[in-house]
């Protein structure tokens, strides 16, 4: 399955799936779903590594929950050949605030998202220097998926998505704010839908957000302790 097409799928598979956290075994894509050896190596070399992504963003973001095989190495929307990105993919469980709302336009909201979660997230991709190392591996990516304001009519949901690829180098600059926002966001790929239909390029920005380090939800303990949540 091209990466097009596999943002594509994941997209459906929000929409119809509602936002019910995907277990461990179901999140991580299995190797026979690998096509290539390339991608079923770095799989398998990094599973323990991919496990604990999985548990970090579940017991420490548990506002945010991994999708069923939004976890693994994909290729990159739109780019040929079989360069492999580590990547995650997330509905976003929140209350449509009347601020959320008010932001006016499809960019604003990926923007404000990308922002709170997607640099976040990145960090957890991000965060282990054998993974990072590994020549095999050429970036890391995050999809974001969320109710779109006003989206919910009935039993029918519309979603937003945001899909940001980038390499492995750019990413690492820009977490260590070595460039800027405005540089990293022109180095990578960026999708985004509104439902099922494909925009156009998003002007995305991003700016500081420290919802993700300083939230918490009430009366929520994380359950493995050893994570340092």
């Amino acid at each position: 399955m091209g990466a097009r097409s596999l943002l594509i799928a994941l997209v459906l598979v929000a929409l119809a799936g509602g936002a019910v956290a995907a277990p461990p075994e179901e999140a991580i894509v299995a190797l026979d779903k690998y096509t290539t050896e390339k991608a079923r190596t770095l799989a398998t070399t990094f599973t323990p590594q991919l496990r604990q992504i999985y548990n970090r963003v579940y017991h420490c973001r548990p506002w945010l929950d991994v999708r069923k095989g939004g976890l693994g190495f994909t290729r990159a929307v739109g780019q040929p050949g079989d360069d492999r990105f580590l990547n995650i993919w997330v509905w976003v469980e929140q209350e449509i605030t009347p601020e959320f709302a008010g932001l006016g336009s499809a960019a604003r909201r990926a923007s404000a998202m990308f922002s709170r979660h997607g640099v976040d997230l990145l960090r957890h991709l991000a965060a282990d220097a054998r993974v990072f190392g590994d020549p095999a591996l050429a970036g890391y990516s995050v999809i974001l998926t969320w109710l779109k304001p006003d989206g919910r009519v009935g039993n029918e949901e519309t979603a937003e998505t945001l899909g940001v690829f980038a390499d492995k180098s750019s990413v690492q600059a820009f977490l260590a704010k070595q460039i800027s926002a405005r540089e990293f966001v022109e180095k990578a790929t960026i999708v985004a839908f509104d439902g099922k239909d494909r925009l156009g390029q998003l002007p995305l920005e991003v700016w500081e957000d420290n919802f993700a380090t300083t939230f918490k939800l009430k009366n929520y303990e994380p359950e493995d302790k050893s994570l340092g949540c």
